[in-house]
């Protein structure tokens, strides 16, 4: 035998264990084409979310030892917020993110700020740096030149064009960083980005998005589609300007808004106002007969009639409906309060789902009444929309209401509660998540209208942001 040959035992043993470790290796592999936004409890998550994707399965190898298996990792999460500014962009950069929610869609396209310097002023030298005035200037130019750039239908339907909104900002696709307002910015940081956002359907079967910003000899742009916790990618090309998306049933229709408890009213008492009149001149007008001893032509018989024909229609009109006791139930217990007040606040964010002003108003008036309509509208949208020149709004992910105290509102039917809540959100932005917690506290007021609860008062006492 050669001296630095294997015996056949420890090639035996070498073949085992790179057969174990050939086994393993499907173990860990998981697909990177899904998004998961991650555990958020304790908070309830509302029925629009649909139910949570499946884990997928595990595999396991017929070498492997008898144990049981790991649990696979959750699918990966759009990449955080980057906390160093060293991204450096080394080549030509075009990506795009369609981003499919309920009732809005929105379509964001990200190219290098040399290659847009470069297609505005071919013959300019490109700076090393971009100042603020630089930037305005760009994001002005291009909001100009862009306006035909994206298309979108649903279904075959075109839908109206928004007004593109142009920012610049740092880093990478998938990792981003909005600048500052007066900050400077090397132009090896520096992306331009476009972004459209449509009013469409809460549960669309299909969209196609077109693609006309071919600039500076691009003839690609890549797509991540982001619905729901899932995403899948694509292309759209210079020669094929559209891509088609379909959503195959993966994509569930937001759930009806959370149902108010109605108000058991006491039925009025109706007072016929104007039978009674009628009647009453009727005995007076034959009192008076009788007194100075006239006597009616063709007798008192027809004019009986008359006046009981009279007396059964004025019956119908100027009726005055009298209440006889409280026309609301007097709620007094932080369980009844708890089961008027969390449904209430849940659909004042549910109304924020909705793309159109006119759509969230039309949802808000269903919780909200009186100047508090108007206050609410504008006030949730500050604290849905990130922070930034980008304002791109939150969509709250996850509910939870709680009610501490509760007394009847002394200046009418109603009551008045102290409560704290908390909603969490998140939103996929330029290719990664942006996490949004906020808690209140407030003391609010609900009052009887018709016979609905209505938020009619608030008065936060703090405000957190996680």
């Amino acid at each position: 035998m050669p001296k630095h040959s294997l015996s056949s035992l420890s090639c035996r043993t070498i073949l085992t264990i790179t057969l174990l470790l050939g086994a393993f290796a499907p173990v860990g592999m998981q697909a990177q084409d899904t998004i998961k936004i991650g555990t958020l409890q304790p908070l309830e998550t509302l029925p629009s979310l649909g139910p949570p994707v499946p884990a997928m399965p595990q595999t396991k190898s017929p070498l492997a030892a008898p144990v049981a298996p790991p649990e696979a990792p959750p699918p990966a999460a759009p990449p955080p917020l980057p906390t160093s500014s060293s991204l450096i962009i080394t080549g030509p950069i075009a990506q795009a993110y369609l981003y499919i929610e309920p009732y809005q869609t929105r379509f964001e396209v990200l190219f290098d700020a040399a290659t847009v310097l470069a297609w505005l002023a071919p013959d300019a030298a490109l700076p090393e740096s971009l100042t603020a005035d630089q930037q305005k200037q760009i994001v002005e130019t291009m909001a100009a030149r862009t306006s035909d750039w994206c298309a979108l239908s649903v279904s075959d339907q075109a839908l109206q064009v928004p007004m593109p909104l142009v920012a610049v900002i740092k880093g990478l696709p998938g990792n981003t960083l909005p600048l500052k307002e007066g900050e400077d910015v090397a132009l090896n940081q520096a992306l331009v980005g476009f972004m459209w956002e449509f009013a469409t359907p809460p549960g669309p079967d299909e969209m196609n998005v077109t693609w006309n910003g071919w600039i500076k000899g691009t003839t690609k742009l890549p797509v991540r589609v982001f619905f729901g916790p899932l995403s899948e990618t694509g292309e759209i090309y210079s020669t094929v300007k559209t891509f088609r998306w379909r959503n195959q049933g993966r994509m569930t229709r937001p759930a009806p808004l959370a149902a108010v408890p109605q108000i058991s009213l006491q039925q009025p008492l109706r007072l016929p106002l104007g039978g009674i009149m009628w009647v009453v001149t009727g005995l007076v007008f034959y009192i008076y007969l009788k007194v100075k001893d006239h006597k009616l032509p063709g007798g008192s018989l027809p004019y009986f009639f008359v006046w009981l024909l009279g007396a059964v229609l004025m019956s119908q009109l100027l009726v005055l409906p009298i209440q006889m006791g409280p026309a609301a139930p007097a709620i007094t217990q932080v369980e009844e309060a708890q089961k008027i007040v969390s449904p209430l606040l849940r659909n004042v964010y549910r109304a924020f789902d909705h793309h159109a002003e006119s759509d969230v108003y039309d949802v808000l008036a269903r919780s909200v009444d009186g100047e508090l309509l108007r206050k609410l509208y504008l006030e949730t949208i500050q604290a849905l929309t990130l922070d930034g020149r980008e304002g791109t709004r939150v969509t709250i992910a996850e509910f939870s209401a709680t009610v501490d105290k509760v007394v009847p509102d002394p200046k009418g039917e109603g009551f008045i509660a102290d409560c704290n809540w908390m909603a969490r959100g998140i939103v996929g932005h330029w290719g990664h998540s942006h996490p949004r917690v906020n808690i209140y506290n407030a003391r609010i007021t609900i009052t009887q209208v018709s016979d609905e609860w209505k938020l009619t008062g608030l008065e936060v006492q703090e405000v957190r942001r996680l």
